[in-house]
């Protein structure tokens, strides 16, 4: 089964200082064995989440936290622990924008949340793994099984 995991997922995951570490790993233990995959969205947005929450008001991610995110990250793409897949680009937008048409009016949702859900059903996955309680309700209505921790 395919894995799909959105940013705020993959931050939990990688960094032990976060709030939702232990059960973003707790996640992650249950479906071991299945394919963990990334695309595009995921390495345009997470570097700059991550770096974006070093400037924040209330309690910073200080930088050091931040740089060893993204090696993290990197390193798990590279060494293929995230399995990286191309995206149809063409394709996930259009169905991100129509995700956003459908949605969008009851709930905010952000672009990226969207192009998530939208690459996740592009990319095939069985399971979507998000803290965003919006996102879930979208990927039960696409027969995504999200699993919220």
């Amino acid at each position: 089964m395919i894995v799909y995991c959105d940013t705020s997922w993959l931050l939990s995951y990688l960094n032990e200082d976060d709030e939702n570490h232990a059960a973003a790993r707790t996640a992650a233990g249950k479906l071991a064995g299945h394919d963990f995959v990334v695309c595009e969205v995921h390495l345009l947005e997470l570097p700059a989440a991550i770096r974006a929450a070093t400037h924040r008001d209330q309690d910073p991610v200080p930088e050091h936290i931040a740089r060893r995110v993204i090696n993290r990250f990197d390193r798990a793409v590279t060494g293929r622990i995230l399995l990286r897949k191309e995206l149809d680009m063409k394709e996930s937008v259009a169905m991100a924008r129509s995700l956003g048409e459908t949605h969008g009016w009851t709930e905010r949702h952000t672009t990226f949340d969207l192009w998530h859900l939208a690459a996740a059903w592009s990319l095939s996955a069985g399971t979507f793994l998000t803290f965003d309680q919006r996102q879930g309700k979208i990927a039960t209505l696409m027969g995504l099984s999200p699993k919220q921790p």
